[in-house]
């Protein structure tokens, strides 16, 4: 292989390690609202056989958070006094969602994730909604921004785009088999709803929005919800390390000089042949997020990783058998 082929084929591993280095190191050394998010809302742009979003796409990603989370605030604000009113169009909207094929899986999940957070929120306080719509919607125009920087800082190959389009489209399932599935999803996740919000068990928030994500793909099994925990489970045991060994030393060099000595670990996992690759990418954002949380509070990082599996297996678990 010569030089440059080499530099080519090196540059996606080089971004996604680097690059999330560099938003982690911003992230945490500047401390902006929901700042620990970031690096996690950008890898989606650093994965493998991704390229660099044009501006049209990374304007629409901004405008597709700040329209799902305006969304959920004004319907939370407008219906959430009425609760009967509210649970019904709450699941009609649930039904809507996972019907449609107008909307791609990513804008869906931000959808699911507004209605079902921003109200939760918003049972508490109406103004912490507010407050996190708002600090939601900056935190996507600051990653879509620093994204385009590390592409500007490390750029696809001329021809990569060519290797992702012009694929020919499918046809879609039937009007039919759409409803019968949107109608079985909601059955499983409509459940759990009622008893988040009748309870108002906001602690437990992650298991919800794992079980909702969860049902929308029909494939999931045991063995998938499996790679999910051990995923999440390596993530989150390199974040307590990572978290011990800054208490020790807590210099912000040292920190980041850390952060990427990870971030090559996973990205050498995550963007070779392996079968087991993806368990990778899955730690790493688990990585990134309970140790920016960690960092930006006074929390214990191990206590967030053991419940954070819990929930998960939980939400694994309902799913599965409910899928069964």
């Amino acid at each position: 292989m010569s030089t440059d082929s080499a530099d080519i084929s090196a540059r996606p591993l080089l971004r996604y390690a680097l690059g999330s280095t560099l938003l982690m190191a911003l992230a945490m050394g500047i401390g902006w609202d929901l700042a620990f998010l970031t690096p996690v809302l950008a890898l989606g742009f650093f994965a493998p056989g991704s390229t660099m979003p044009s501006f049209k796409e990374g304007i629409g990603f901004v405008a597709t958070i700040a329209l799902t989370t305006l969304t959920g605030f004004i319907f939370t604000k407008l219906f959430l006094d009425y609760i009967l009113l509210f649970i019904l169009l709450l699941g009609l909207a649930l039904l809507t969602i996972f019907y449609t094929n107008k909307l791609g899986p990513k804008p869906k999940v931000f959808m699911l994730i507004s209605l079902l957070l921003i109200p939760m929120l918003g049972l508490q306080n109406l103004a912490i909604s507010l407050v996190f719509t708002k600090m939601f919607i900056g935190g996507a125009a600051i990653t879509m921004v620093l994204v385009w920087v590390i592409y500007s800082l490390f750029p696809d190959k001329p021809a990569s785009h060519a290797s992702v389009t012009g694929k020919a489209a499918g046809e879609g399932p039937s009007e039919q088999a759409r409803f019968s599935y949107a109608l079985d999803t909601l059955m499983i996740v409509f459940p759990v709803v009622l008893v988040f919000f009748f309870f108002q068990w906001t602690g437990g928030l992650i298991i919800l929005i794992f079980i909702t994500i969860l049902s929308m793909q029909p494939s999931f099994n045991y063995k998938a919800g499996m790679a999910m925990i051990i995923g999440n489970l390596l993530g989150g045991i390199f974040a307590i390390v990572a978290y011990e060994l800054v208490v020790m030393v807590p210099f912000y060099p040292y920190f980041v000089l850390m952060v990427l000595a990870v971030s090559l670990f996973f990205a050498s996992k995550l963007f070779s042949k392996s079968p087991k690759a993806p368990l990778f990418g899955m730690g790493f954002s688990t990585f990134l997020l309970i140790t920016g949380q960690s960092i930006s509070s006074t929390d214990d990082a191990g206590g967030k990783v053991w419940m954070r599996v819990l929930m998960i297996m939980i939400a694994v678990i309902y799913v599965v058998t409910a899928f069964r």
